[in-house]
């Protein structure tokens, strides 16, 4: 069972999007609400993120002392109440619990007053703890990047769109994390690349489609999901998926993949890019 703790609006609305599978146990951090349930903590809606800095923590801590083994935090530095991450992560850290963060990056050029000096902080933040080792890893995903998969939405189902093309992807990939694979190349990352993003990918040889604009990166993981009976009376499949891979290989990286049977009638491919540069903004 894998632990998913959104704080903020962005981060509780994409965890509230994975409670449907049942891989996940779902907690919120929120200014939205005055009421705290046993998955839900409400706090108070500050204007400054140092006054979250300065809270007692006795309530928190409270609220996740049942927390063990891990936890993934969805996170937008962005919201204001993002102040409080590093804090509540602490004694989590210190209890041994290994922590997985997913910050999701807004279109940077909107915000203005506190909310751009918080998202700068905290998305440069948490790669540096990534990076010293504090975090297994950060998850990178950026909004805009969301939006192209997302196609065209409305004003009012906007970010509900681009939550769903995120939780699609993410489970996916857990569920080949899984599962055992037909054939396989993957061997642990490197432990100096903790800083990822994720996407999808195609078995025509072009770019693939990542949730956050990665640069510099050294290792790319392919999970490769094709139907069963494909990958049975597919004559050379084996050597497509080869090609597919080498061409994403140079001096500068290396890559692996899996290869997995499904029941879906498409092929579905996810990878991940690892780094140990901290991604700056364009």
């Amino acid at each position: 069972m894998k632990n998913i703790l959104g704080i903020g609006s962005a981060g509780s609305n994409i965890a509230k999007g994975l409670v449907e599978f049942k891989s996940y146990d779902v907690y919120y951090i929120t200014t939205d609400d005055i009421k705290s349930t046993k998955k839900k903590l409400a706090v108070p809606n500050y204007e400054n993120p140092e006054k979250y800095e300065d809270m007692d923590l006795s309530s928190i801590e409270k609220f996740l002392s049942h927390i063990k083994n891990n936890i993934t935090v969805i996170v937008s530095g962005a919201s204001i109440v993002s102040g409080l991450l590093l804090r509540i992560l602490e004694p989590l850290k210190k209890k041994g619990v290994s922590i997985e963060i997913v910050y999701i990056m807004p279109e940077i050029d909107v915000l203005s007053g506190n909310n751009s000096l918080q998202e700068n902080l905290v998305r440069n933040v948490v790669q540096e703890y990534a990076r010293s080792g504090v975090f297994n890893r950060v998850l990178l995903v950026s909004n805009l990047a969301l939006e192209e998969l997302a196609g065209e939405t409305t004003v009012m189902d906007y970010y509900d769109k681009l939550n769903q093309v995120f939780n699609s992807i993410y489970y996916m990939l857990d569920v080949f994390k899984n599962t055992k694979p037909v054939s396989s190349t993957f061997s642990r990352v490197k432990k100096s690349c903790r800083i990822s993003t994720i996407g999808i990918s195609s078995l025509e040889l072009g770019e693939d489609k990542l949730l956050f604009p990665i640069k510099e990166y050294s290792e790319v993981l392919y999970y490769f999901g094709v139907n069963e009976e494909k990958l049975k009376t597919e004559k050379n499949l084996f050597r497509v998926i080869t090609n597919k891979v080498k061409s994403k290989i140079s001096e500068k990286n290396k890559v692996s993949f899996g290869i997995f049977p499904t029941n879906y009638e498409e092929d579905y491919i996810y990878t991940e890019y690892y780094s140990s540069i901290i991604q700056k903004k364009d």
